[in-house]
């Protein structure tokens, strides 16, 4: 019951709503996705709070961007089954999903401003195909986690040079896995809601010896979460397995997650007015999250349930240019390469792809008053042969078509 159970939540926590690297997000914005996220170092907008919250300095007034990201995404997974012996290969349904974000931002003085932010860090979802057919049902056929980040930030510009900038982060997350049991009707299904808190600190460096140059850094904090929740099998009781052991039974349950930090760079050049190009990084420790505690709230006999993972900590690096063509139009190209945390010799059935390769464009309007940023992303995700974590046997297992569509818009308004 123990493996099972914890290799289903796993499972469950471990892919994202584009199918990328680990279950970390950044689309913030139409002009950050059209330019790979490669904006923490030049132009400042209202969704610097999500990229580089020391950017509002340079905001004027008081301003506000509204916006979503609309992602869909198609992969394969291909695993053996113990009880054919054969290969068996079921997709995802094309499902889509929508990444909403808002941002206001006030300067208060030449010297402190202010910003509340609103976006998506962490997110996943799908939905095998044929789930009753396939053996890789067991584990997991249909799960999705949603968190929703509010960033209350205060920037203070230092000199003509430096910004600085502090927030604290309350991040909700509601998450809910469906998975099969060994009965031809068994299934169960796992839910938990929580809210916890981190923080970020952030930087912009303008050198007057290199006017033409620009730095930005991020660091983002560890967000433990605490869930509360429940278990709820089909028949109302326990869950066995074909031996007799129990899987899962009908019951109210706790667990605990701890999301990884990450460490965020980003150099700009302006050569002129028109054109800016900006490259980055973005290393995300992933080893931090170490494991998942599970815990039956209403069995105080039931044993408290750790499991380590053996994710790998990343580089995401990122490439955008933007090109001003006529005056207050824009046109944005971005590339990213999104390195995945996951151990070929611990595969889960809802991870279908390995890294990524992202290619974006986008179009921009900045008028006096009003905004507007829409941008176009294809991801390209590599395939990635290997075995099925020890709670699922060490089963052969094949991720491969992975790939996925993001479209980005973003509307402004400064008052």
């Amino acid at each position: 019951m123990k493996k099972l159970l914890v290799a289903a939540l796993l499972c469950g926590l471990l892919t994202d709503l584009s199918y990328g690297a680990g279950f970390a997000l950044y689309e913030f914005s139409g002009r950050s996705t059209a330019m790979g996220g490669a904006v923490m170092a030049s132009t400042a907008e209202p969704a610097s709070l999500a990229v580089n919250p020391a950017l509002i300095t340079e905001l004027e007034g008081t301003q506000v961007q509204l916006g979503g990201t609309v992602v869909t995404a198609h992969a394969r997974t291909t695993i053996n089954s113990p009880l054919t012996g054969k290969n068996e290969t079921r997709g995802l349904q094309r499902d889509v999903w929508l990444l909403p974000n808002f941002y206001l931002t006030h300067k208060w003085s030449d010297e402190i401003s202010f910003g509340l932010g609103g976006f998506s860090r962490f997110g996943l979802g799908g939905t095998y195909k044929d789930k009753n057919s396939w053996y890789g049902s067991k584990l997991a056929y249909k799960v999705k986690l949603e968190t929703f980040s509010f960033t209350p930030t205060i920037a203070i510009k230092a000199d003509d040079q430096l910004s600085m900038a502090m927030g604290l982060e309350a991040m909700t997350i509601d998450f809910t896995q469906n998975s099969r049991g060994f009965g031809a009707s068994d299934t169960y299904e796992i839910h938990g809601t929580g809210l916890s808190w981190g923080g970020n600190f952030s930087l912009i460096y303008r050198p007057e010896w290199a006017e033409k140059w620009s730095v930005g850094a991020l660091y983002r904090t560890k967000v433990k979460q605490n869930l509360n929740g429940y278990i709820h099998t089909s028949t109302g009781g326990i869950l066995k397995d074909p031996y007799g052991n129990e899987i899962v039974r009908h019951s109210d349950a706790k667990g605990s997650i701890t999301l990884p930090d990450s460490l965020s760079l980003g150099v700009a050049f302006r050569p002129d007015e028109n054109w800016t190009f900006e490259v980055g990084a973005v290393g995300t420790m992933w080893s931090s999250y170490d494991q998942i505690t599970i815990e039956y709230k209403d069995t105080e006999t039931a044993p408290t349930i750790h499991n380590k993972k053996e994710y790998k900590d990343t580089i995401r690096a990122n490439f955008g240019a933007e090109y001003q063509f006529i005056p207050k139009w824009f046109a944005r190209v971005g590339y990213v390469y999104d390195k995945s945390p996951i151990n070929e010799h611990a595969m889960d059935t809802l991870v279908p792809v390995d890294d990524r390769h992202i290619a974006s464009v986008g179009l921009g309007y900045k008028g006096e008053i009003w905004s507007a940023d829409f941008a176009y992303a294809h991801i390209f995700g590599r395939h990635l042969k290997g075995d099925s974590n020890a709670q699922f046997g060490h089963r052969a297992m094949k991720y491969e078509g992975g790939r996925g569509d993001m479209f980005a818009l973003t509307v402004g308004y400064k008052f």
